[in-house]
């Protein structure tokens, strides 16, 4: 006998990277809220923001004077892109923190209309939605583990590999991440020190971006899947004025069929807008600052370097370009899954059905019409042309940076 999934079956990657800096996105219906936090939940939490915020300033402090001097101009330019991957990581991770009761309301609202039994289950045809988030998160999470640990562990590979191992050449003592430092750690015991800083930073930020975009695709598949449902369902119901003996029961079903319909569909946009609501404004961060990412890594690719950190590079860039792909196709399915009501509703053989079902189906379609989308804030609808939008944005960036290097 198969075993019914569980709504948490769509959350189990996204809760163990939360676990692991010391987030708890939302309280779990029907468990008992905690008080506070662990110690340990605490210690980890905390720690990693500061020491989070701590190399991002080091960073732009790096920036600011490389330009000021006019010193390690391409180096800067690369430590801008880490800033931009810090400062989106973050973002993400301070409005889950901090829009804790609205999540834990949204989930609520949720696992009350997830389907519960196996059978109804099938009907929904949960499971291969549950499929395809699990292919989507584990292989974005993959992504973004060995994108940061390439770059985490690249600094110390180099220098133990060609130099201590080899001998074939003198890399130096490295860090993972341009910083600004106010003593010189070459050849001492702080460099270890401030390796793990730059290290463990790095792994926060990637993990808040990698928990948060995986929640909330996992969110998406789940409003997706009732979306398809109620079209189907729509698509199927056959109205049963005219097939009833008594015509005054027939209307009587016909009416309460769709009002239980039109109220489900309502429960679904309101939970869309909790959606939006929560991470409208970190998406916004994230699609600006990912244009900047994009343009700057893609201008060190072109300036001549070496294959391995061309490599390094090429992982960068994928990762940010994906990132950004991934949310732009879940929120374009959310249109499609939405527009698809309407077409539902057309449908179905309403033009037999009593004349106040037919003025309720009017009024569901034009609803319908409106497509319920991921957003930035007012200021970007999200779809797969946002895309394209944020590539050719990208693109004039890297080209007017180009030039004026080359000029230079």
């Amino acid at each position: 006998m198969k075993k019914a999934a569980t709504f948490d079956d769509f959350f189990k990657l996204a809760s163990f990277f939360y676990r692991t800096i010391g987030i708890e996105p939302y309280d779990e219906p029907g468990v008992e809220m905690k008080k506070s936090k662990s110690f340990a939940e605490n210690f980890i939490f905390y720690s990693g923001v500061i020491n989070l915020n701590y190399v991002l300033i080091m960073e732009i402090v790096y920036v600011a004077v490389a330009f000021i001097r006019g010193e390690n101009i391409l180096e800067a330019i690369m430590c801008l892109s880490y800033i931009g991957f810090v400062i989106v990581g973050e973002s993400k991770m301070f409005f889950v923190f901090r829009k804790k009761p609205i999540l834990s309301k949204f989930v609520k609202r949720l696992v009350e209309i997830f389907p519960q039994e196996f059978e109804l289950q099938k009907t929904y045809n949960l499971s291969s939605y549950l499929r395809q988030s699990s292919r989507v998160t584990i292989g974005f999470a993959l992504l973004y583990m060995i994108l940061i640990w390439t770059y985490n562990l690249y600094a110390m590979t180099q220098y133990l590999l060609y130099e201590k191992w080899l001998g074939s050449r003198v890399v130096g003592q490295q860090l993972p991440y341009y910083t600004y430092a106010w003593w010189d750690w070459h050849d001492h015991w702080t460099y270890y020190l401030l390796y793990f800083i730059h290290a463990f930073a790095g792994y926060t930020s990637a993990t808040g971006q990698i928990a948060s975009d995986i929640m909330l695709c996992g969110f998406a598949t789940q409003i997706i899947m009732h979306f398809h449902y109620i079209s189907h369902v729509l698509t199927n119901y056959k109205v049963k004025v005219d097939e009833a003996k008594d015509k005054q029961a027939g209307r009587s079903q016909d009416i309460t069929f769709l009002k239980d319909i039109i109220e489900y569909h309502n429960c679904l946009l309101e939970l869309s807008e909790q959606l939006n609501s929560v991470f409208s404004l970190p998406l916004l961060l994230n699609f600006s600052a990912s244009s900047f990412v994009i343009c700057f890594v893609g201008f060190q690719m072109t300036i001549g370097v070496e294959p391995d950190a061309l490599i390094k590079l090429f992982l960068f860039l994928f990762s940010s370009t994906a990132q950004v792909y991934l949310i732009c196709h879940y929120s374009q399915m959310l249109i499609d899954a939405s527009l698809n009501v309407a077409d539902a509703v057309y449908n179905q053989n309403w033009s037999i059905a009593d004349v106040r079902y037919q003025k309720m189906l009017i009024l569901m379609a034009e609803r319908a019409q409106k497509p319920v989308q991921l957003r930035a804030t007012t200021l970007v609808l999200i779809s797969r042309g946002t895309m394209t939008e944020l590539m050719q944005l990208s693109y004039k960036f890297f080209a007017l940076l180009r030039t004026m290097y080359v000029k230079k």
